[in-house]
C-alpha cells in the first residue's frame, strides 16, 4: 500500500509528485477539484462527483479534454496501485501551465493532478460529535463553484481550532446560515430535516443530496430552505455531512450545546441501507 499520484500522464509515488511553478492552480488558484471516497474498495457515486466537477469547469470556462470515459480508469486505477483497504482520491484541473497574467493564455493545456490516500476513519468523530463556532462569511459569491480557492475556509477552520472547536459554520450578515468549512449543515428542528438550499451561497454536496432521499425514505419530513443561526441553536439535533466524514453530529455551537437524539443515526443508517450497502 502506498499513496499514489497522477500528474502529466503519469501514475508515481506521491512523494516524487511536481508541478510546474506557473501552473495557475498554484499562482491564481484557478482550478476546481473533487474528493471521492471509496466503499469497500469502489468508488462511491463517481458519476455524480465528476459530473459536478465537469459544472465547475465550466463554470470557470476551463476548456478541457477529459470526460467520465477518460477519468473513471484513473480513478480505478489509482485505486488500484494505492492498494489500501478505503481510498480517498482528490482530483485537481487547473487552466493550466502559463506566463503569470490574470488574463486567461491564448493557448494552455490544463493541467489534471490527482492523489490516492488512505481514507481517514470518520467512526470517532460520528460517535463522539464535535463542537463548532460560527463566523461571518466573507467567502466569495460562487460558493458552488468547487473551487480550489479555499483561504477563508482555511481561516475559519483555523479560528474554531484557536478557539477549542472542531470546526467553523458561515453565517452571513443576515443571520441565514450556509455550510461549515468543508461540509453541509443539517438541523432537525420539531421532528423535520432541514438544510440551505442549493444555489451559490453553498457547495451542494454529493452526500447531502443522498441524506434528504434517505431521510424522506426513512418516514423523516425534509426540506430545503432557509435556516438562521436561531434556528441552528434552537434545533432538537444538528450535524454536518461530507463525502468522507459522512455524517457528524454537532454537539455545541459558540459555547451553546445542541440537544441529541436518535433520528440523525437514523437518516444515516438508511443512507448505509440505501446507497452503500
Amino acid at each position: 500500500m502506498s499513496e499514489i499520484a497522477f500528474v502529466n500522464g503519469q501514475f508515481l509515488p506521491l512523494e516524487q509528485a511536481v508541478v510546474p511553478v506557473e501552473d495557475r492552480g498554484y499562482q491564481f488558484a484557478d482550478a476546481v477539484y473533487e474528493v471521492i471516497r471509496t466503499y469497500r474498495g469502489a468508488p462511491f457515486a463517481l458519476d455524480e462527483h465528476l459530473a459536478r466537477l465537469f459544472r465547475s469547469l465550466a463554470a470557470i470556462q476551463i476548456n478541457h479534454q477529459y470526460n467520465g470515459d477518460t477519468l473513471k480508469p484513473l480513478v480505478l486505477e489509482a485505486i488500484r496501485r494505492a492498494g489500501f483497504p478505503e481510498t480517498m482520491i482528490y482530483i485537481q484541473i487547473s487552466r493550466g501551465v502559463a506566463k503569470r497574467h490574470r488574463g486567461f493564455p491564448d493557448h494552455c493545456e490544463p493541467l489534471l493532478v490527482m492523489t490516492a490516500r488512505a481514507l481517514p476513519d470518520s467512526r470517532h468523530i460520528r460517535e463522539d460529535g464535535i463542537t463548532v463556532i460560527t463566523v461571518p462569511d466573507n467567502r466569495w459569491g460562487r460558493c458552488d463553484i468547487k473551487s480550489v480557492g479555499l483561504l477563508a475556509n482555511v481561516l475559519a477552520y483555523q479560528a474554531a481550532k484557536q478557539a477549542g472547536a472542531n470546526d467553523a459554520i458561515f453565517i452571513e450578515p443576515d443571520g441565514t446560515l450556509g455550510e461549515a468549512t468543508a461540509a453541509n449543515v443539517f438541523i432537525i428542528l420539531r421532528g423535520q430535516l432541514l438544510t440551505p438550499p442549493e444555489g451559490t451561497e453553498i457547495l451542494s454536496g454529493i452526500t447531502r443530496r443522498k441524506l434528504l432521499e434517505a431521510a424522506r425514505a426513512a418516514g423523516i419530513p425534509a426540506a430545503e430552505r432557509r435556516i438562521t443561526k436561531t434556528d441552528l441553536l434552537a434545533a432538537d439535533e444538528a450535524f454536518l455531512s461530507s463525502t468522507t466524514a459522512e455524517v457528524v453530529p454537532i454537539l455545541v455551537v459558540d459555547e451553546q450545546k445542541i440537544g441529541t437524539g436518535t433520528l440523525s443515526s437514523r437518516i444515516f443508517q438508511q443512507f448505509i441501507k440505501m446507497f452503500v450497502s
